[in-house]
């Protein structure tokens, strides 16, 4: 792919959602680090939502994208802007020669933009679903443990959890996946390293790329440990390997999980609210993992919802996906709608059978970004990411500019467990993801850390506490914190450095509403015209007040 990029004399190379390259400048980056190579001295126009995450740094790393010298390395960038006593107000001069920010609630005179509805839906796991999950949890916690690498034990706990929230179907075949790798330890017949072990559970169930650059941060920091597994201790390789056994027996044994049994409910309510606005019966239901979109599909197409889904992911190789694309194909060749790649044409043709053909998508993370929806005004997340960065990526797929109706955000939640109450709850009202005109991303969504770290985050709070006493006091003291950052340092470095909007600007958008208003009373007189010639024999007028009283039927 980089010989290919290199070969061709771009004009302009557009990069949308650019923020995935704000570590472009480290050496473990390896898409950013291939992009910096191949589009060398090319023009270059980097796209994003959200610039800044977590540390200035990341302006940095976009910055080299641009122009490797605008702030020479990155010691020289550290020393001059993050340490006490930076000077902010030169780097928001510099960033002002190649850097440019608009957020929505300045173009609100011109732009319309519809609102935020949130509903939430409760679920209560049967009491086997608890106590899988209970004895999931406590094996977690374990310190030492063969299935958990020893270099990536947050990451790979991370992922259990998030996919244990998701669906029993999709942490069941991620227990057959570590199952197997500790058979293939115990007879020695695996090649598999720990850090391709945990890249293949990532890349096997699609969840987030920011898991992949959170590995490789990994191991670059602890390449002076050792693997646990190195000296085995085969009785205690096979009591976990046994141990494992069980847990997947447990979970063969839950065929319908509580929450997908609310799923239905969880659709009827969205479309009521879709018949109210006289909208169309169009949802999208995201998750986290492509094992529970399978496992979804299958269930509504059980409950007579076959005819009517459209499934999307980052393979999109499934049987159906191939008709839909062969079809839209026939259906639009010698048309410059095909582009000639088939990746690309094949999202093209899934996102337009769902708008003409079928009610409900249900979408992995892919669909989360580089995606119009705004035919749809539905959006169920059945897992709920942690990430807010993420959720409001989710939401902006059909919370728009162009959408015509208020969006209907359904989440839901579990009644038997605090800390995904607590969650839910931190998200809604910190971070107001989930109702209003803006949702969060004008004040708060880059003033918190990196999404995969603010998740450890959360992780530790799992992980940590038991009763739900414990569990209230860590939110409520994650919450003061998120208050201090968002309401003060990062909130005022951001509106410092990124808030710009230019005046031309301004008065180009306030010249075409000018002229959008003339024009309208220029037709507004023309009818009035029409309206006195019309009617001149039947009725009164007063051209005064533009009324008449129509004296004849």
């Amino acid at each position: 792919m980089e010989e290919q990029l290199v070969s061709v004399s771009w004009n302009l190379v557009t990069i949308d959602e650019a923020h995935k390259l704000r570590n472009a400048h480290l050496k473990t980056n390896r898409i950013g680090q291939s992009l910096r190579r191949s589009l060398f001295h090319r023009q270059k126009l980097l796209l994003t939502a959200t610039p800044l995450q977590n540390s200035l740094i990341e302006l940095y790393g976009l910055s080299t994208l641009i122009d490797e010298n605008l702030f020479g390395d990155d010691k020289s960038f550290r020393a001059q802007y993050l340490n006490a006593g930076s000077d902010l107000g030169g780097l928001k001069a510099r960033l002002g020669s190649f850097m440019k920010r608009t957020l929505r609630k300045q173009v609100l005179e011109y732009v319309r933009y519809t609102e935020r509805k949130t509903f939430t839906q409760p679920f209560t796991p049967s009491d086997n679903e608890q106590h899988f999950y209970d004895l999931l949890s406590a094996f977690m916690l374990r310190e030492d443990s063969y299935s958990l690498p020893k270099k990536q034990r947050h990451l790979t706990n991370l992922i259990l959890r998030k996919l244990l929230a998701s669906s029993t179907h999709a942490v069941t075949a991620t227990l057959e996946h570590i199952q197997k790798r500790l058979e293939g330890l115990k007879n020695n017949s695996t090649q598999e390293t720990a850090e391709e072990f945990i890249q293949a559970l990532i890349e096997e169930d699609e969840l987030e790329d920011d898991y992949l650059e959170s590995l490789d941060d990994d191991i670059e920091e602890n390449t002076h440990l050792e693997l646990n597994e190195n000296s085995l201790d085969i009785k205690k390789l096979d009591l976990e390997i046994t141990e494992l056994g069980r847990y997947i027996n447990d979970a063969q044994s839950i065929k319908i999980d509580a929450k997908t049994e609310q799923l239905i409910s969880a659709l009827q309510i969205g479309f009521r609210e879709m018949g109210k606005m006289d909208a169309p019966r169009k949802a999208i239901i995201f998750t986290e993992s492509r094992r529970t979109q399978e496992y979804l599909k299958d269930y509504l197409v059980s409950k007579g919802y076959g005819e009517k889904l459209t499934i999307f992911n980052g393979t999109n190789n499934d049987s159906e996906s191939a008709i839909i694309y062969k079809n839209w194909l026939e259906q639009n060749k010698n048309t410059d709608k095909v582009t000639g790649s088939k990746p690309v044409d094949k999202r093209t043709a899934l996102i337009e059978n769902f708008r003409d053909n079928s009610e409900i998508m249900i979408a992995t993370e892919a669909a989360a970004e580089g995606v119009n929806l705004q035919f749809c005004s539905l959006v169920i997340n059945y897992d709920l990411p942690w990430n807010p960065q993420r959720i409001e990526q989710r939401i902006g797929r059909c919370h728009r500019y162009g959408q015509k109706f208020d969006v209907v955000v359904i989440n839901f939640v579990n009644t038997r467990n605090s800390a995904d109450q607590r969650v839910l709850e931190l998200l809604t009202t910190k971070f107001n993801l989930f109702n209003g005109v803006f949702g969060a991303s004008d004040d708060v969504l880059g003033a918190i850390e990196s999404g995969v770290d603010f998740e450890k985050r959360i992780l530790e709070i799992y992980q940590s506490c038991r009763s739900t006493e414990e569990i209230n006091n860590a939110f409520d003291a994650l919450q003061n914190e998120l208050k201090t950052d968002i309401e003060d340092k990062l909130k005022k470095t951001q509106e410092l450095l990124l808030t710009h909007f230019d005046e031309d600007i301004h008065d180009l958008m306030k010249l075409q509403l000018d002229q959008a208003q003339a024009r309208l009373d220029r037709v507004g007189r023309l009818f009035w015209d029409i309206t006195l010639h019309q009617l001149a024999s039947k009725a009164r007028f007063n051209s005064n007040e533009y009324d008449f009283v129509l004296e004849k039927s």
